[in-house]
């Protein structure tokens, strides 16, 4: 009896042990997707808390990015035949981006060229205001935020502009339906930078990043 008492115990006991490791072999395999999948609904959760306090500031923006492959032949890729004259860069660390913006009267200021200044932009020297970038994403030469994707809650981001370094941080991330127009939520009482490129495959929808002003520094 005790040899069989103990012989089931074993069995149990590999069973469980079994198990366990099934359970911990599915967890480190899908540990990624399980973290990305985590993060999407925080970033889904601050982004509706945001939003929400931050609803009787909404402004609307025409703006129209996709994403741009080289061999696309249903999008004109125009070659730059002309030098450019940047008045301001943003960079961002995390991604490897460093790239030069031109003034919002410039004729090359359009998402086919560069990254573009939206018109009812702020520049970054004032208080209170609004700077909106949009640019491309996909693999082509002109897909400057093809890495946004990347750029998670609290990443710093820099804009060289007038002789100063101008760092926000991000503070809300969300999805807008690709219409011709996206709704950005912002506090009125912040400096802020708006970033705006298509949503990583998905064909629908852009995603809008809101970063906030931290700090400005002479270089």
């Amino acid at each position: 009896m005790d040899t069989k008492n103990n012989i089931n115990k074993s069995e149990t006991l590999l069973f469980i042990v079994g198990s366990l490791l099934l359970v911990i072999s599915f967890l480190l395999f899908h540990y990624e997707k399980i973290l990305e999948v985590s993060n999407d609904i925080y970033n889904s959760i601050q982004s509706e808390i945001y939003k929400e306090s931050t609803s009787s500031n909404k402004i609307s923006v025409n703006v129209n990015v996709n994403y741009v492959e080289t061999n696309d032949t249903n999008q004109v890729i125009k070659e730059k035949k002309y030098t450019p004259n940047y008045i301001g860069f943003i960079e961002i660390d995390k991604i490897n981006l460093k790239q030069g913006f031109l003034a919002k009267d410039n004729y090359y200021n359009q998402v086919d060229y560069n990254i573009q200044v939206l018109k009812i932009s702020d520049y970054p020297d004032v208080l209170g205001g609004n700077l909106i970038l949009a640019s491309h994403s996909g693999n082509s030469s002109i897909s400057y935020f093809k890495k946004l994707y990347k750029v998670e809650l609290g990443d710093i981001a820099k804009i060289y502009y007038n002789s100063n370094l101008y760092q926000y941080k991000v503070v809300n991330i969300y999805k807008e339906i690709k219409d011709g127009s996206v709704n950005i939520y912002r506090d009125f009482n912040k400096t802020t930078l708006t970033l705006i490129t298509c949503s990583k495959n998905d064909k629908e929808h852009q995603t809008i990043y809101i970063l906030e002003l931290i700090g400005v520094e002479s270089y």
